[in-house]
C-alpha cells in the first residue's frame, strides 16, 4: 500500500444488510415485536469489520431510491428484482440508527446508487493518500481493486486484492467490467450476451483484453456460435459494460475528514441495542452508571466436606439455584457431555463454585444426590431439561423443578433468541455477570493448592450465575403474572420439562436392515436419474452445483422465463424456480426428482442409522421447547418431525421405526385439530354443527362451494375444499389460492367469499382478531400464549398483510400446540399413576407416538384416546385416530 494518510472503510450498507437478513433465517423480534434478525447480523458484521480494519475514516452508503442514469440507459435495469421481504423493509430504519450509534457516517443521495458513491469516494480517498477497504458482496466492486483499494466480502471473510481478483475471474481488476458485461447479471437484469456464461466470458476477455477489442476482431473467433452471438448482440454487449461500470465521478459534497471514525457512543448504543433485544451486545456497551456487577466473588467448594455443608443449607432453605454448565457432546447417546462448571446458591447474595480439580464429577453428583432427587426442594435453573437428562443418565432422577429462566424468557417473548443466561441477567436485572475484584491473595486463600492460571472465568462466574437465578426468578414470575402467562408457565410449560426429558431418555428403535435396503435402492434410482439427466443435457456435470446447473438450464438449453415477460430471465436454480419450470419442461422435473431422492437418502436413510446411540441402540432426538413462535415443539439431532408422510418413500422410512420385541408402537393422531379449534373460537353454528354431526368438513365445504360441478371429480372437489379450509386458517390470499388451483384470482376470490357466506362467524373472528392485534400489538391463544405482531399497523401494505396472516394463524395453530402439549402431560401423568410400562416416544405435529407392551395395548389404547379427546372442553368434539403395529407406519 502506498498510503500515508491512513485507512478508510467504505461499507455497502444494502449488501451487508441483505446478506445479514438471509444469513440469519431464524425470525427474531424484540419485546415490542420488531423484527431484528437482519439488524442483529448487520450490527455484528459492522463491529467485526471495524475491529478487523481499525479505520481512521469510515462511512456506510445506502441506496436512497429514485431513477438513476442506468435506468435512463436501459429501462429494464433491475426490473426483475423480487420485492424486498416485508420483514426486511421494516428493519431498514434501524440500520441507519445502528450506524449512527456505532460512530459511522451515513451517505446516500436520491438518484445515485450506493455503488457509485463508494466508487467515487474510494478514488478520492486514494488521491488523498488513503488506503481503502470496500465492504460488499457485490462483485461489481472488484473492478475498483488496485494497490490502494481492497474489497472484503462481509460474510465469506474473503479479501480481494489484485491477485485474488485474478484468481477468481482469471482477469485483472480493470477487465472485470468486460467479463461482467459479457456474462450479464440476472440480479440487476443486465442482459449481457445471451448464450455466453462466466467461463466463456472469462476466456474471451483473457484472450482479447476488452469487449471493444473483442468486437473489432469478432470475425477471427473460431467458435461459430460465439461469433454469431457477439455479432447479433453487439450493442447489448456494449450497453451491458456501461451498466456494470461504476461511476467514479459523482459530484460529492463530502469532506473526507468529516468521516473520521471515533468509535461508538456507549450510552446511545446501549439504549438502542437494549430496545432491539441484543442482550449479547449490551455487555460491550454498558455505561458505567447504568448497571452494576452482581457483586459477589463466590466461595470455592474445594472438598466434599464443604459441599456437604452447603447441602445442609439447601435442605434447610428448600430452594436453591443450580447452574450446571455442560460441555457439548457429539455423541448420539442421551445425556452426553460433562460438567464444565458448577454453581450453587442458597439465596440472594450467596454463591458457591467448584474450582478445577477439586472434585471429580462422580463425587460431586453423589454429594448433591439427596437434594436433587427431593421433590420438596425447589431447583431454580437454566435449561433444566438438559440438566434432567444429564443427571438421569447418571442414575439421578431430578425432581422438584421450580423455575427455568430460559423457558420463562421464551414465554414472555417467543421470538427472543436466548443464547445464554448472561443475556437474561443483563436484560431483566440490568446487571453484568463478570469478575469482581477480590482482595490481594484472596483467591489463593480460598483455593489452596490451585494455581491462579487454572482459575478460569467460567469457574468463578458460575457462582454469580447461580446467585442471579433467585432474582431472575422473582422478576420473571412477576412479569409472567402481569402478562397473564403464569398459569401457562406453571401448569404446562414447566412440568413438560420432565415429560420431554423422559421421551429423549427412552428414544425409539429402528430396523437397520430396512434402512440398508432403502439406501441401496435409492443409490440405484439416483444413479439412473443422473444418467437420464446427463443424456438430456448432452454431457455430464455436477447436478448439485447451482452454477453448473444454471449454465445447462439458461445458457445451453436456453429455457425461457416463466414469469412476466420474456425479457426477464431468471437464472436462479432455487427449488421454487425449478418447480415452476418443471410444469412445462421434463429436464427440471428430473432434476427435482434427483434432488428430492438425494436429500431423503442423505438426510434420513443414511443419516438416521448413524444417529443411533451406542449404549441403547436407539435414536434419541432432542425436543426443543423454546424455538417456535407459535408454541409448537421442534425436533433436532436428528429432526424426526420433517419425515415426509405423503410419499411412499416417506412412509417406508416411518415403517423402519419399530417397537422392541414384545411391544407395539401406538400412534394417536388428532383429526383436523386446527379446524376444530377454529370452530370453537369462532362459535360458527354451521361449522360446529358439521363437527358435532360427524360430517366430513371437507366434503361439506366442497358441496357448498363447488356443488356438483361436472368439470371436477368428487375427489378433486374435496381436495380443493381441503385447501380452502386450511387457506382460511393460514390467511392465504385469493391470488395465492388461484396459483394453487391454476385459476384466475377472481375465481379464487369467489371461492373464499362462498366459504365466508357459509361460515360467517369465521369471518367475524378473523376480523376481530386483526382489530385486537392492531390495538394491543399481539395475539393470544386460548391458553394465553402470546405473540407480538406490531407490524400489523405498518403503512407498507405487504408488511401489514404478512402480519395479518400471522395474527390470524397464531391463535389457531398456537391453541392446537397447547392442546397437544397438555395431552402429552396428562397422558404421561396417567401412565405413571396407573403403573403402566407404556411410554411416550415422539410428538410429531398433531400426533403422539407411544411404545406399549403387548399386555397393555388394549387398556392403553382406551386411555390414550380418552385422555386426548377429553384434554379440554371445546364446543366441538376432539377426535383421535389410533393405529397400532410393529412399526410407526404399521
Amino acid at each position: 500500500m502506498s498510503n500515508t494518510q491512513g485507512r478508510i472503510v467504505l461499507v455497502d450498507g444494502n449488501s451487508v444488510l441483505y446478506r445479514s437478513f438471509y444469513a440469519i433465517k431464524t425470525p427474531l423480534t424484540n419485546d415490542e415485536g420488531i423484527p431484528t434478525n437482519a439488524i442483529y447480523g448487520f450490527t455484528r458484521l459492522l463491529r467485526k469489520i471495524l475491529a478487523d480494519e481499525n479505520p481512521d475514516l469510515a462511512a456506510v452508503m445506502f441506496d436512497a431510491g429514485g431513477e438513476t442514469f442506468r435506468h435512463k440507459m436501459y429501462t429494464e435495469y433491475k426490473a426483475n428484482r423480487p420485492p424486498v421481504p416485508d420483514e426486511l423493509v421494516q428493519q431498514f430504519p434501524y440500520s441507519r440508527a445502528v450506524c449512527t450509534v456505532l460512530g459511522l457516517s451515513i451517505l446516500e443521495a436520491p438518484g445515485v446508487e450506493a455503488d457509485d458513491l463508494i466508487g467515487t469516494l474510494a478514488l478520492q480517498a486514494v488521491e488523498r493518500g488513503y488506503s481503502v477497504c470496500v465492504v460488499s458482496s457485490d462483485k461489481d466492486f472488484l473492478q475498483l481493486v488496485s494497490d490502494d483499494i481492497a474489497v472484503v466480502h462481509p460474510d465469506l471473510e474473503t479479501r480481494y486484492d489484485r491477485q485474488a481478483v485474478k484468481k477468481k475471474f482469471g482477469v485483472d481488476p480493470e477487465q472485470v467490467v468486460d467479463v461482467l458485461g459479457l456474462m450479464g447479471d440476472s440480479s440487476d437484469n443486465v442482459p449481457g450476451v445471451r448464450g455466453i456464461g462466466e467461463k466463456g466470458a472469462t476466456k474471451l476477455i483473457s484472450e482479447w483484453g476488452s469487449i471493444e477489442n473483442l468486437l473489432e476482431h469478432v470475425e477471427e473467433l473460431t467458435a461459430r456460435r460465439q461469433r454469431e452471438l457477439l455479432q447479433e448482440q453487439r450493442e447489448q454487449a456494449l450497453l451491458s459494460k456501461q451498466l456494470v461500470t461504476l461511476a467514479t465521478d459523482i459530484d460529492l459534497d463530502v469532506n473526507l475528514e468529516n468521516l473520521e471514525y471515533r468509535g461508538a457512543n456507549q450510552t446511545e448504543a446501549y439504549e438502542l441495542f437494549k430496545r432491539l433485544g441484543f442482550a449479547t451486545l449490551l455487555k460491550d456497551f454498558l455505561p458505567d452508571s447504568s448497571a452494576t456487577k452482581t457483586g459477589i466473588v463466590g466461595e470455592a467448594i474445594h472438598s466434599c466436606q464443604v459441599l456437604g455443608s452447603i447441602v445442609e443449607k439447601i435442605q434447610v432453605g428448600n430452594t436453591f439455584g443450580l447452574w450446571l454448565e455442560l460441555g457439548s457432546s457429539k455423541s448420539p447417546d442421551p445425556g452426553g457431555g460433562s460438567v464444565e462448571s458448577l454453581g450453587l446458591s442458597v439465596g440472594k447474595g450467596t454463591g458457591f463454585y467448584v474450582p478445577p480439580g477439586s472434585l471429580d464429577e462422580e463425587a460431586l453428583l453423589d454429594e448433591l444426590r439427596v437434594p436433587l432427587i427431593n421433590a420438596d426442594i425447589m431447583k431454580l435453573g437454566y435449561e433444566l431439561k438438559r440438566t434432567t437428562l444429564f443427571l438421569r443418565e447418571r442414575g439421578i432422577d431430578l425432581r422438584g423443578v421450580g423455575f427455568d429462566v430460559k423457558i420463562a424468557a421464551y414465554l414472555l417473548n417467543p421470538a427472543r433468541r436466548v443464547e445464554d443466561i448472561d443475556m437474561l441477567v443483563l436484560e431483566f436485572l440490568n446487571k453484568r455477570i463478570g469478575a469482581v475484584a477480590a482482595p490481594q491473595g484472596e483467591l489463593q486463600r480460598m483455593l489452596p493448592g490451585v494455581h491462579s492460571s487454572e482459575i478460569t472465568d467460567e469457574t468463578t462466574l458460575s457462582a454469580q450465575r447461580a446467585e442471579c437465578l433467585f432474582t431472575l426468578t422473582e422478576t420473571m414470575r412477576k412479569r409472567l403474572l402481569d402478562e397473564g402467562l403464569n398459569r401457562l408457565y406453571e401448569e404446562l410449560e414447566l412440568p413438560l420439562i420432565s415429560v420431554l426429558a423422559d421421551m429423549e431418555h427412552v428414544g425409539i428403535a429402528i430396523d437397520d436392515d430396512a434402512f440398508s435396503l432403502m439406501s441401496m435402492e435409492l443409490e440405484t434410482q439416483i444413479a439412473e436419474l443422473a444418467e437420464q439427466i446427463y443424456k438430456m443435457a448432452g454431457r455430464e456435470f455436477n447436478i448439485n452445483s447451482s452454477k453448473q446447473l444454471g449454465e445447462i438450464l439458461f445458457e445451453e438449453m436456453d429455457l425461457p422465463s416463466f414469469k412476466k415477460t420474456e425479457k426477464q430471465r431468471i437464472a436462479s436454480t432455487r427449488a421454487d424456480v425449478l418447480e415452476s419450470l418443471a410444469r412445462h419442461f421434463e429436464f427440471p422435473k428430473k432434476v427435482l426428482d434427483y434432488k428430492s431422492l438425494a436429500k431423503l437418502k442423505g438426510t434420513y436413510v443414511d443419516a438416521l442409522p448413524l444417529a443411533r446411540s451406542s449404549q441403547t441402540g436407539r435414536i434419541h432426538t432432542t425436543f426443543n421447547q423454546t424455538v417456535t413462535a407459535t408454541g409448537r415443539l421442534s425436533s433436532s439431532n436428528p429432526n424426526l418431525q420433517n419425515i415426509p408422510i405423503r410419499t411412499e418413500l416417506g412412509r417406508r422410512i416411518r415403517r423402519a421405526f419399530v417397537a422392541q420385541k414384545g411391544w407395539k408402537l401406538l400412534s394417536a393422531d388428532y383429526s383436523q385439530i386446527e379446524l376444530r379449534v377454529l370452530a370453537h373460537l369462532s362459535l360458527d353454528k354451521a361449522l360446529i354443527k358439521a363437527f358435532r354431526s360427524g360430517e366430513d368438513i371437507h366434503d361439506q365445504t366442497a358441496r357448498q362451494i363447488f356443488g356438483n360441478d361436472a368439470s371436477l371429480g368428487a375427489s378433486e372437489r374435496r381436495r380443493r375444499a381441503k385447501i380452502i379450509n386450511f387457506s382460511i386458517i393460514y390467511g392465504k390470499t385469493a391470488y395465492t389460492l388461484g396459483e394453487d388451483f391454476g385459476i384466475p384470482t377472481r375465481e379464487a376470490k369467489s371461492f373464499i367469499d362462498s366459504y365466508f357466506e357459509r361460515y360467517p362467524k369465521v369471518r367475524e373472528l378473523l376480523d376481530l382478531t386483526i382489530r385486537d392485534a392492531r390495538k394491543t400489538g399481539k395475539v393470544k391463544t386460548l391458553f394465553g400464549r402470546h405473540r407480538y405482531v406490531p407490524e400489523i399497523v405498518a403503512r407498507n401494505r405487504n408488511i401489514r398483510s404478512a402480519a395479518e396472516r400471522i395474527a390470524v394463524n397464531t391463535p389457531i395453530q398456537g391453541t392446537a400446540a397447547d392442546l397437544i402439549k397438555k395431552a402429552m402431560l396428562d397422558l404421561w401423568r396417567k401412565l405413571g399413576s396407573k403403573g403402566y410400562r407404556a411410554r411416550l416416544l415422539l410428538q410429531v405435529h398433531d400426533e403422539l407416538v407411544l411404545e406399549v407392551p403387548d399386555s397393555e395395548v388394549e387398556d392403553v389404547t382406551v386411555l390414550v384416546k380418552d385422555t386426548m379427546e377429553k384434554v379440554y372442553p371445546l364446543e366441538v368434539p376432539l377426535l383421535v385416530d389410533v393405529k397400532i403395529g410393529q412399526s410407526w407406519e404399521h
